[in-house]
């Protein structure tokens, strides 16, 4: 048969993946860059590797064509994609880098905006709405940036927004939130009925629950009484659940709750639920044997261990208000604190506290943080500043900031040391090594960790100008004013300013702290990726691999194969290829596929 021109390959592998056949289409984009080196080609291998679920190889091949191609929008787009898929938290740098390059591309800018969403960064995903609905002007994109808005807590200017496409956002779900938010419960009940009446949604029932709720308890209840009893799922009698409970109807929310169970009896949270209301009637005998018996189940299980903090905080705070201290005592070591994990440890630590007894408290503490760092540690440090054992303190959320990894985890470690009310906020190691760490990560933090990195600047600054350190105050507000979100809810840019008002006025002498100055008529260079003389990090095999390549320039899966003694290659270079191209570097090629398996080249100096 005779093989069809370039031309008519390159279209075929087009069109395969136009119709989603990907394991076709990168077939032939292999067999071409068998050949030759297309670019166009390459990314759309690339692309079908990420389409097909292949995702630590789609990571490679990006990876690379990223240090090839810095100024393509699309290639650090899709290199996001993939790490999202993969769970890396770097994919928001790789969304970024996208959107500066090209704010034009609408499908990288509306991929960040998702994938901020996805982590709930609302903040951060409102200037990507901005641009979409400005560049569409499209109904759904108008209700997504309304959306936004409400849950990056600026209801008001979503309403302003509803006024001015008051035809593609009236009786919209987001358009009745704001309503709610805002207090104008009348009018969002009106509008949720009238939603509800049409299309018989859920969303639009619970939001006229809501919004009912405030103003009209009883006709809430109402119109939860007047449901047909098949659209009484769990997600209802939840709510209604709530209502009855604010409506001081303890036996009718125990009864809703009894029907919870018999549709979901193995609910940890619906269980809970019937405890507290057992509690709260009164029922002590009863309430106890019921939340014992879910310690036990969950303590067995550990399937999640915030659920697992719940009950047995509940728990707690239930026997130390009906049973005398020592029984009460007795009874949560037997029953929660015998599990040695951090979360019991440390429910056990509370339970102490509560009950007026800090020595006990504090080794459970301790014990607590010995287990979990992470879990344990936290509370353990606020014990021992709440007891003014600062150095003890300060020692503690040191090992704690050096060895967190997740940007999620240092946000949440960086609001405690930062709460205002903590005297951890005063301790300027913990300020220096909090700044260090979120520095470390700057390019991949989320709105919420930039605010938290700016706060730990003024927090920096703060203490500088008191020192009267003026060059660090200035340097520390500049660039919290640089990296502070948009949308910020506790900083705002005027409080950076008003330190360095401050500065200039208290300075002896107002050296600049920015000594090179960017120059208007000058433009930037564009980074060139250049090939470093070694890689750290690399294994053993990997050595032998890019030794062998430097020395034959080409080589096939079987050769390395023989070369390793083992049939694992793939995955060997494939690690080899991130390494590179996390250092900058581009030294090993994939091109396509042989009789003798992957064929790889050298492309290091």
């Amino acid at each position: 048969m005779i093989p069809l021109p370039p031309e008519e390959q390159k279209k075929e592998a087009f069109r395969l993946f136009e119709d989603g056949r990907y394991v076709e289409s990168l077939a032939v984009c292999n067999h071409m860059l068998e050949t030759g080196r297309d670019p166009s080609i390459e990314i759309l291998a690339a692309t079908n590797l990420y389409a097909a679920g292949r995702y630590e190889d789609a990571e490679v091949f990006f990876r690379d064509l990223a240090v090839r191609m810095p100024d393509s929008s699309y290639v650090h787009s899709y290199l996001a994609k993939v790490l999202a898929a993969r769970g890396d938290e770097s994919a928001i740098a790789e969304y970024a880098a996208a959107v500066r390059l090209d704010p034009g591309n609408l499908d990288a800018v509306r991929s960040y905006a998702e994938y901020l969403v996805s982590q709930e960064d609302w903040g951060g995903a409102l200037p990507a709405f901005r641009r979409i609905a400005a560049a569409t002007g499209k109904p759904e994109d108008i209700r997504s940036l309304m959306r936004a808005l409400v849950m990056a807590g600026n209801a008001v200017e979503a309403l302003a927004l509803h006024d001015r496409y008051s035809g593609e956002t009236a009786n919209a779900p987001e358009y009745i939130e704001a309503l709610i938010r805002t207090g104008r419960l009348p009018e969002a009940a009106s509008a949720a009925y009238a939603l509800w009446q049409t299309g018989r949604d859920p969303a639009a029932f619970f939001q006229y629950l809501h919004a009912c709720a405030g103003y009209d308890l009883k006709a809430a209840l109402d119109a939860c009484a007047a449901l047909p009893e098949e659209w009484q799922d769990r997600a209802f009698l939840a709510e209604y659940v709530h209502l009855l409970q604010a409506a001081g109807d303890t036996a009718g929310a125990l009864q809703a709750v009894q029907r919870m169970l018999l549709q979901s009896p193995g609910d940890p949270e619906v269980r809970l639920m019937e405890c507290d209301l057992l509690a709260a009637a009164g029922a002590v005998d009863q309430a106890l044997e019921r939340y014992e018996q879910l310690v036990r189940d969950e303590l067995a299980a550990k399937n999640d261990l915030a659920m697992l903090g719940r009950i047995t905080g509940n728990y707690r705070a239930f026997i130390t208000s009906v049973l005398p201290k020592d029984e009460a005592g007795r009874r949560f070591l037997d029953r929660v604190s015998r599990d040695p994990n951090a979360v019991s440890l440390l429910e056990t630590a509370r339970f102490f506290e509560s009950t007026d007894n800090p020595a006990e408290a504090r080794s459970w503490y301790y014990r607590a943080y010995r287990a979990d760092f992470l879990v344990g540690g936290p509370g353990y440090a606020r014990f021992l500043a709440a007891a003014g054992d600062g150095r003890e303190c300060e020692k503690v959320m040191l090992y704690i900031l050096a060895n967190v990894r997740k940007s999620t985890d240092l946000v949440r470690i960086s609001s405690l040391i930062l709460d205002p009310g903590n005297p951890m906020r005063h301790s300027k190691r913990l300020t220096g090594q909090l700044i260090a760490r979120f520095e470390e990560r700057q390019a991949a933090l989320s709105s919420r960790g930039r605010e938290q990195l700016a706060m730990a600047y003024f927090v920096a600054a703060s203490r500088a100008l008191e020192e009267e350190g003026y060059a660090a105050c200035k340097g520390f507000s500049l660039a919290g004013m640089d990296i502070l979100p948009a949308h910020a809810p506790a900083l705002r840019p005027g409080m950076f300013l008003d330190l360095l008002r401050q500065c200039k006025e208290q300075s002896p002498a107002d050296p600049p702290v920015l000594q090179e100055r960017p120059r208007a008529d000058l433009k930037c260079p564009k980074e060139t990726a250049t090939a470093a003389p070694g890689i750290p990090g690399l294994t053993e095999q990997e050595e032998k691999i890019v030794s062998f390549l430097r020395s034959h320039r080409t080589a096939t899966e079987m050769e390395l194969r023989r070369l390793l003694g083992t049939r694992r290659v793939t995955g060997v270079v494939n690690r080899l290829m991130q390494k590179a191209a996390l250092q900058g570097q581009a030294v090993i090629e994939k091109r396509g596929i042989g009789e003798n398996g992957e064929i790889y080249e050298y492309t290091g100096t």
